[in-house]
């Protein structure tokens, strides 16, 4: 029997979760069946490596290397296999490397959970692409078990002791050796663990382990160094015993750390701290401990054994004099001691009063006992704030802490000692609810504490082991949250049951990426010992946005998260009510569904502008904290900015992938209404004296069909011609090579130009030509093999590129002395450009008229912290260089001005910054006009990201060109969805400008009075009227006369969202009210305009 699988690698986040949790449970139960395509063979997949294909083959083994893989059991590595043609294939070179991704194709057949899969028949369906550099297969996504293999047989050779498993050479040999455990599990990773015997130590690495310090236990497995540590993976364990002695730990000095005594138990008496620092963000921290005797070692503390940096300082601090244990350990070629926790370390110079619990958070109950090393000495102590002395409480017993406690504590022997303060903030721990633990703060003062009798009712189901719970029994006070979530496997709970918790406060990272932890928020929850369902409840009523409580529209924080104030700071108010439930009422979308998750603003909100589109514009004071986004899990629900649903949407308040989240389902959204997508053409009438540049990222655009599909092509195209009316001259962005993301060597892209400009012709746009400078292969960033550039379309019936040299990927272009480029197109190359995107500068002629174009494409903002981040506020890692990148810029037309004073630039392109920031500044430099800044405010944005508006997408002049140029922003994409006709996720900008140096305008005669014959219009939707302007004249002596001055008035003052005028026609935009100032000489009147509704559609 054939079995067949697939794994949907596009399903959103959450899902995926709950697909891998089903799947362990019950293996392919939500797994679909796919027809697989025609399977070739090994050999054919090897030799012609790209695409998307099926592959027929052997399970041979698991790859280390391209050159190099694991054919023996037992297997060690889950995340790839080898392919063959044959079985019994050897060599590497007829292998192909598989990547299995996590869930179910991982799960179905990697050798480690599958070793009768060896030398079994299967056909696996993924990407064909370079994988441990050589021809390989990523991502896959289905697979077929033809025949079953067998397991092969495993040679274990059994050793006597540690010291002979640590002299084992052969790396594919399988041995069994027996020691004693010394550590707990997971201090390094996984559920790692030492073990010891009288002749040696060694490390047990592996993911699954059951053993406690004193076991006595028999491992299986392949002995090889790691990152220059000897190690053991354990296939198999084997409990012997339990509760035996530990090895007896060995007192040396620090150059007693070596080879002798790798993995045993040490001891290093009498050592001075010094360089303490933490190595990352989770409180890992190393210091160097130096012996009397000048020898010195690396004392390494993983925060995993549950000891960190910050609570390890409250303590001890450089030049304090310890005694410190742990294992004899190495990393690379240096050696290291690992500490176990707080027990590995004593301090020898102790204070003349030391507690037995340090200053913090503690339980209130607890018992903190003072000591002193002065013999024949007591300690006098107080608890009011005051100075002890002689006369205070003589300390004789523990003090028990039930409220948050100073005390204040002496010792007085044959000396007095200084006075010491220990600050202690005590818990509540009697009659605890939801609303005690969390707090009003971002993160709980209960964390690691355990908790009893916590009730509340099932709100929300996140996953099989995962439930949210709120307190049905509120106490009004909407700064603390009254909701917290509960981590139980096989909990068998439902929405509405009422259930009593017990077990461990956790701060909890539950969706994000790899840097979740160092920058993200955590959520508050229980990780449960007990659940008890004691009955069924009514949910709590939801507390309604915008009348029950009211989110901050401008700020996310102003103070560093070091004050909490949910009336002020949105990061404050949506953590107030983490998990709890709420409602959106009458919720407008403001941006396209992606991931399955829709950005809304609720209905009610009085502080929120609205674009032109219905969606929300960042400003450099306002990034919107009141947005909302709304997960339900449907990456197709059909959304967009304008949309709008009538009712509420209820959820519970999460947060993930750096934001707070309402968690529902797409069964409880209310109808939605979806407005109409307008047309949108530029307003730009071509000119044939006025040269016309747009700038538009296509968005990783090459001529690989697979990558870049024809329907793509269509609309990229189609937009040239019918929403930009064929701009002579078009900065493109994110042009990939010929076979885009495909491992080539090759970074020309001539067949993408091609391809691109025989859809503009056939869509009935000019032939244009281009020109770019292909980038060194895999040196400007972007996909990898796919060496996006920045490039040029020109038509060549209107505009030439002027002659010169083209330069090269490396070549640097300048001026020469007549201001002209001395390479055309030549790349700006005055700083080093790492792993970026190098400018282009292009010189044209039009109709005469010199101009360069300076295509940009400046660094991305990954690696910027997120906005709802931790770190407030959050830092923006990428900025610096894109200051640099755009100060070299605006050094370069400097430069060029020099030459010739009235040189004329325009700087087109993706800036990934806004109008208002450093970057942008730096751009412009007194000599540049950001076109984007004349855009109406609720017209400019050119991007949309996690419910934001925002610009990217600039087109700047020189200052000589900006009184005679025109913009307009073409909103065609960043707001909608593929199923809307989106084509890229970036809208087009467009300029019109006049190269030609104006003659002064005649002045106009003085009139003696202005009238216009309609004073208030009333006009539809997309529907046009006219008007009549006149002038009277006074003709010096004679009969004065009325002339029409319609074509020749100037109008301002009107928003340019509603309407358009054109020398005496309105044209309707929007709905609205709006009123336009016609001037003529030295008069004006005003016409006041009101626009009808556009009707809606459902």
């Amino acid at each position: 029997m054939i079995k067949r699988v697939s794994d949907k690698s596009a399903v959103s986040k959450i899902f995926l979760s709950l697909l891998l949790i089903v799947s362990m449970v019950i293996p392919f139960l939500s797994v679909s069946k796919v027809e697989a395509a025609e399977p070739i063979s090994v050999a054919d997949a090897i030799s012609n490596n790209t695409g998307t294909a099926t592959v027929q083959g052997y399970i041979v083994g698991t790859a280390s290397s391209g050159t190099s893989y694991d054919q023996d059991a037992p297997f060690t590595v889950a995340t790839n296999i080898g392919l063959a043609d044959s079985p019994e294939e050897t060599d590497p070179a007829n292998i192909l490397p598989v990547q299995l991704p996590t869930g179910t194709v991982r799960s179905g057949l990697n050798l480690v959970d599958n070793p009768s899969l060896f030398q079994s028949e299967v056909t696996v369906t993924g990407t064909l692409a370079a994988y441990f550099s050589v021809p390989g297969m990523r991502s896959a996504s289905a697979y077929t078990i033809i025949s079953e293999g067998e397991t092969p047989p495993t040679d274990v050779e059994i050793v006597d002791n540690i010291a002979e498993a640590r002299a084992i050479t052969d790396q594919n040999k399988v041995i069994r050796v027996t020691g004693t455990v010394t550590t707990g599990l997971g201090y390094w990773g996984g559920k790692a663990f030492y073990i010891q015997d009288e002749t040696g130590g060694l490390y047990a690495y592996t993911s699954s382990a059951d053993v406690d310090p004193g076991d006595i236990v028999e491992l299986e497995g392949k002995v090889s160094p790691y990152s220059g540590e000897l190690q053991i993976q354990p296939t198999t364990i084997k409990k012997l015993s339990s509760g035996n002695p530990l090895p007896s730990v060995q007192e040396i000095t620090p150059a007693g750390v070596n080879e002798q005594t790798q993995g045993e138990r040490i001891l290093l008496n009498n050592v001075t701290i010094s360089n303490l620092t933490a190595v990352n963000d989770f409180g890992t921290f190393e210091f160097t401990a130096t012996h009397e005797n000048g020898e010195s070692i690396i004392i390494r503390n993983d925060n995993r054994n549950g000891l960190d940096y910050e609570t390890f300082t409250k303590q001890y601090k450089n030049g304090d004099l310890i005694n410190v244990s742990g294992i004899g350990s190495i990393f690379n070629t240096t050696y290291q001691v690992k500490t176990l926790g707080l027990e590995s370390f004593e301090q020898v110079n102790k204070p003349a009063v030391y507690p037995n619990i340090y200053p913090g958070t503690v339980s209130e109950g607890t018992e903190i006992t003072l000591t002193t090393p002065w013999d024949t000495a007591s300690i006098y102590y107080t608890l009011d704030g005051s100075a002890p002395t002689v006369l205070s409480t003589k300390y004789t017993e523990p003090i028990t802490l039930t409220k948050d406690t100073t005390i204040k504590v002496i010792a007085i022997g044959d000396t007095t000692s200084e006075i010491f303060t220990f600050k202690y903030n005590v818990l509540k721990t009697q009659n605890l609810s939801i609303r005690d633990i969390q707090g009003q703060g971002h993160f709980s003062d209960y964390e690691g504490a355990t908790v009893q009798n916590i009730t509340g009712v099932v709100t929300h189901l996140y996953n099989s082991a995962n439930f949210v719970i709120q307190d049905i029994n509120s106490d009004d006070n909407h700064h603390t949250s009254e909701a917290i979530i509960v981590n139980k496997s096989s909990n068998g709970l439902k929405v509405g049951d009422l259930v009593t918790v017990a077990g461990t406060v956790e701060e909890w990272y539950y969706d994000g990426y790899s840097d979740m932890k160092a920058n993200d928020l955590p959520i508050t929850r229980i990780r449960a010992t007990e659940t008890l369902k004691t009955g069924t409840a009514e949910l709590p009523e939801p507390l309604v946005i915008g009348e029950d409580i009211h989110p901050p529209t401008e700020l996310i924080d102003n103070d560093g998260l070091t004050s909490f104030d949910p009336l002020e700071d949105g990061i404050d108010f949506w953590e107030s009510v983490e998990l709890m439930r709420l409602a959106v009422p009458n919720a407008k979308v403001v941006g396209p569904q992606d991931y399955g998750e829709i950005v809304v603003v609720a209905g009610n909100s009085v502080n929120t502008t609205f674009n032109a589109l219905g969606g929300i514009n960042i400003s450099a004071d306002d990034y919107n904290p009141e947005r909302i986004t709304v997960l339900i899990d449907n990456e197709n629900y059909d959304a967009k900015s304008g949309d709008y649903f009538t009712e509420e949407i209820v959820g519970v308040m999460g947060f993930g992938f750096g934001n707070f989240k309402l968690w529902t389902d797409e069964e409880s959204l209310p109808p939605i209404t979806r407005v109409e997508k307008p047309i949108t053409i530029t307003e730009i009438v071509p000119s044939e004296e006025k040269l016309t540049v747009a700038a538009y990222n296509i968005e990783n655009f090459s001529a690989n069909i697979e990558s870049t599909p024809n329907e793509k092509v269509v609309k990229i195209a189609r937009s040239f011609v019918e929403n930009m009316k064929s701009p002579d001259i078009i900065t493109l962005v994110e042009v990939q090579d010929n076979d885009g993301p495909t491992d080539s060597g090759n970074s020309d892209a001539s067949a993408s130009y091609e391809r691109l400009i025989a859809a503009i012709v056939e869509e009935g746009g000019p032939a244009y030509a281009w020109t770019d400078i292909a980038p060194e292969y895999n040196r400007d960033g972007g996909q990898p093999g796919g060496n996006i550039r920045v490039g040029y379309l020109y038509n060549p019936e209107r505009v030439t590129l002027s002659e010169g040299t083209k330069g090269s990927s490396t070549d640097s272009v300048a001026w020469d002395e007549g201001g002209n480029l001395t390479l055309n197109p030549g790349r700006i190359l005055d700083l080093p450009l790492e792993n970026t995107r190098k400018p282009l500068a292009a010189q044209f002629e039009f109709q005469g008229e010199k101009v360069v174009v300076i295509g940009t494409h400046l660094n991305s903002k990954g690696g910027d912290q997120p906005l709802f981040g931790k770190n407030q506020p959050p830092l923006l890692g990428s900025e610096a260089e894109r200051i640099e990148i755009a100060t070299m810029i605006n050094n370069f037309v400097k430069a060029g001005q020099a030459k010739d004073p009235n040189l004329k630039v325009i700087v087109a392109g993706d800036m990934n910054d806004f109008e208002f920031t450093p970057a942008l500044a730096a751009l412009k430099g007194g000599i540049l006009t950001n076109m984007v800044e004349k855009v109406p405010a609720g017209e400019r944005f050119s991007y949309y990201y996690q419910g934001n508006n925002q610009v990217l997408d600039h087109l700047l002049i020189t200052n000589n060109l900006a009184e005679k140029t025109a913009v307009d922003m073409i909103h065609i994409n960043a707001n909608y969805m593929d199923i809307h006709g989106r084509a890229s996720d970036h809208d087009p900008i467009i300029i019109q400008v006049d190269l030609k140096e104006q003659e002064s305008p005649p002045s106009l005669p003085k009139i003696l009075n202005l009238k216009v014959d309609k004073k208030h219009i009333k006009i539809d939707v997309n529907k046009s009227s006219t008007f009549k302007l006149t002038a009277m004249l006074n003709n010096k002596g004679k009969k004065n006369s009325t002339i029409d001055v319609t074509a020749d008035a100037e109008y301002s003052g009107y928003d340019k969202n509603i309407i358009s005028v054109n020398e005496g026609v309105i044209t309707a935009k929007s709905a609205g009210s709006t009123t336009i100032k016609a001037t003529y000489s030295n008069k004006s009147v005003t016409i006041k305009v009101t626009v009808q509704a556009a009707k809606k559609y459902k």
